[in-house]
């Protein structure tokens, strides 16, 4: 895992110039987009088999584009784009009206919204997957650009932490930075030994993409829409097709002129703002207050933990971690919660979670850290690691960084020491004019200063982006409202389920007042105020890795225990009915069969409760599955015990009743049977972490 987020503000003043460089932008803008040819391919979708969707309902297309249009001699590459048409259906138009309370007027628009991707670097297809059911779409086609460099734009450096494993697999934060420092100049050097030009990939390039694409499509305006790094190439994208844009959504913001102001990127300041907010709700709750105290300061013991003496634990897996042991170190321990708080789905878990990884890295949970080691893969990063390489460097933001980190260390000591090593952040920098990608003049990152209608939006509980951040950009909206989600994480625009007809509002008609009511549907989080931990997950993780070979044993000692039981049940439940209808009476049992009835019920409940546990628990985030299930799984744990204790009296009163009134014998089998099953069931669910 890598946590190479600082990013900020370099030293050059170019206040000054900014206009003249305006005035001359607008004087070449024809010549930079000479040798665009505007030439659009159709592709098949590389997500095809991935990713469930009826045909036309997406398509998928090739767009060429110079790589660096500030070169006469550049060469041209092609750029992956992706359209998500409008879900909008003039059959069941009608029917959906009728309970329709958006105050949307119906129909397809005609003016679709372009979507600028995060990262920088992330792939198009988890925007895909994500957007395919977003309420954008009901009236508006939707527009991706996989971003030069990333992917299938032309990924210059793919299988980017596949190389070299050896350099990663290293037990010092030390170590670690000068790992990623090595990887990100290999990957550099290597695709300009094979004819990359890397200064082509900046934000400013990639603005001129998203014009180029507009343009290719033969619109003469479209809706943006941008979040993360979207909203950094957004405000560029502001400056470079002003006339192309009807109106524009910026969510999750970090200002363009990041080398403008240190704060920016003061990641580890964002990360301690949320957890005072987070743990300030949980003293609000009178539960949760009792159960999870002090949750900043359980992060800073995860870190210190960490810091100290670092987790290692031994693995088989010698292809991914060549000595044999797997390393966690301070920046995976302090910032695992951080993570976290990107969804705002997760915070009523969240300070359980933080509790319990707290615990985890104190007490040195091996089976936890073994099942994190092997779900992890040769690729850290669902997108292109280079492409985010180029922008750190050519942006400026690698020397940004180092700002940054001294007021973040200065204030925040235990948690900057902990995500950082100390002058990694100048190594870094440094590297990236040792291979020759010199940050671009600050002068193109000047502040955006535009009328074209735009809402800012905010989470307020976002670890990285926060409201702040809004604050420093919004002086150059002219035309602009601040929209700000209570308790939601990164870009809620994407994530709270009434903003998609928040933004088709808006688009309708961007002059008028726009309609924030979604922001009123926000509500205080449901904290936990208990939660199941249970390390059944990471020990069937660990099994299936480690220890393929048992595997088919469990699968059995599962089998044989539900089955019975199952079964059991369903011939205990109708038997009564069975013999009512033929019309015989049931041998004495002296209270064998109600008590194996009884125990089969309760099985049947613990692995109805249980499954359901983790289905709601996945719901919220496959991640918390390593430290448990929502809190009512322990109801299912508790069905587990008493199955298998009525399980052990069925069998004593079917023998007792096999003395006393000469029980038959077969139905002496059955009942002792069905009592063993329970009774296995049980030492199963407990042996696998999912007692009580």
């Amino acid at each position: 895992m890598r946590t190479a987020l600082l990013f900020v503000s370099l030293l050059l003043a170019a206040a000054v110039l900014a206009d003249e460089h305006n005035d001359e932008m607008s004087i070449v803008e024809t010549d930079l987009f000479a040798r665009d040819t505007y030439r659009i391919e159709s592709f098949v979708c590389p997500f095809k088999s991935r990713i469930d969707y009826e045909p036309g309902e997406i398509e998928c297309g090739l767009l060429q584009v110079p790589e660096n249009r500030e070169k006469p001699d550049s060469r041209f590459i092609d750029l992956h784009f992706i359209k998500l048409n409008s879900t909008w259906d003039d059959e069941e138009a009608e029917e959906e009206d009728a309970n329709d309370d958006s105050g949307l007027a119906p129909g397809r628009r005609d003016d679709p919204v372009i979507y600028l991707t995060g990262g920088p670097g992330a792939g198009a297809e988890t925007y895909v997957n994500r957007f395919k059911d977003h309420r954008l779409r009901k009236h508006r086609d939707l527009y991706i650009l996989e971003q030069r460099g990333i992917l299938n734009s032309g990924d210059f450096c793919p299988k980017y932490y596949a190389r070299k494993p050896e350099i990663h697999n290293v037990d010092t934060l030390e170590a670690s930075a000068n790992a990623s420092r090595i990887a990100a100049e290999n990957c550099m050097r290597d695709a300009i030994s094979a004819g990359v030009d890397i200064t082509g990939y900046n934000s400013i390039e990639n603005a001129r993409d998203v014009k180029a694409l507009r343009m290719a499509l033969g619109f003469e305006d479209w809706n943006v829409w941008g979040i993360s790094y979207g909203s950094i190439l957004g405000q560029a994208y502001l400056k470079e097709d002003p006339d192309g844009i009807r109106a524009a959504v910026i969510d999750a913001i970090v200002p363009l002129d990041t080398r403008g102001d240190p704060t920016s990127w003061r990641v580890v300041n964002w990360y301690n703002r949320v957890l005072e907010k987070l743990d300030e709700l949980c003293q609000a709750d009178d539960d949760c207050g009792d159960a999870y105290p002090n949750l900043g300061e359980r992060v800073r013991d995860a870190a210190r933990a960490a810091t100290e003496n670092p987790v290692s634990v031994d693995v088989k897996d010698t292809e991914l971690y060549p000595s044999g042991e797997a390393h966690f170190l301070s920046d995976v321990a302090a910032f695992l919660p951080f993570i976290l708080f990107y969804e705002q789905e997760n915070y009523p878990a969240l300070p359980a979670i933080i509790h319990a990884w707290a615990d985890a890295v104190e007490q040195r949970d091996e089976t936890l850290f073994k099942a994190m080691a092997s779900g992890t893969g040769g690729d850290f990063f669902s997108g292109s690691q280079g492409m985010y390489d180029a922008i750190m460097c050519n942006d400026g933001m690698r020397e940004a960084a180092i700002a940054s980190y001294a007021l973040d260390h200065e204030e925040f000591p235990v948690l900057t020491d902990a995500l950082i090593a100390k002058g990694a952040d100048e190594a870094l920098a440094k590297s990236c004019v040792d291979v020759g990608v010199v940050p671009r003049p600050q002068s193109d990152y000047m502040p955006v200063q535009t009328d074209i209608p735009t809402l800012l939006v905010e989470g307020d509980m976002d670890p990285i982006t926060p409201p702040p951040l809004a604050h420093v950009i919004a002086p150059g909206f002219s035309n602009m409202t601040y929209v700000e989600f209570p308790y939601a994480g990164h870009g809620p625009t994407r994530s709270v389920e009434c903003a998609g007809d928040m933004l088709n509002l808006f688009y309708d008609d961007p002059t008028a007042e726009p309609d924030l009511s979604c922001v009123d549907e926000m509500t205080v989080p449901d904290l936990y105020g208990s939660f199941y931990v249970s390390s059944a997950v990471p020990k069937f993780v660990v099994l299936a890795t480690e220890d393929k070979e048992k595997v088919p044993g469990v699968a059995i000692w599962a089998s044989l225990s539900i089955l019975p039981v199952s079964i059991g049940f369903i011939v205990l439940t109708f038997a009564p009915l069975v013999r009512r209808f033929e019309k015989r009476q049931a041998v004495p049992a002296n209270g064998a069969r109600i008590a194996a009835w009884a125990a089969t019920l309760f099985g049947v409940l613990a692995l109805c409760i249980l499954g359901g546990a983790a289905a709601a628990t996945i719901e919220i985030w496959e991640l918390i599955l390593l430290f448990g299930f929502v809190p009512w799984a322990v109801y299912g744990a508790w069905s587990g015990v008493l199955a298998g204790l009525l399980g052990v009296v069925a069998i004593v009163l079917a023998i007792r009743a096999r003395l006393q009134v000469g029980l038959p014998g077969s139905t002496l089998t059955g009942f002792v049977v069905t009592g063993m099953a329970a009774v296995s069931l049980s030492a199963f669910l407990v042996v696998w972490g999912l007692g009580p």
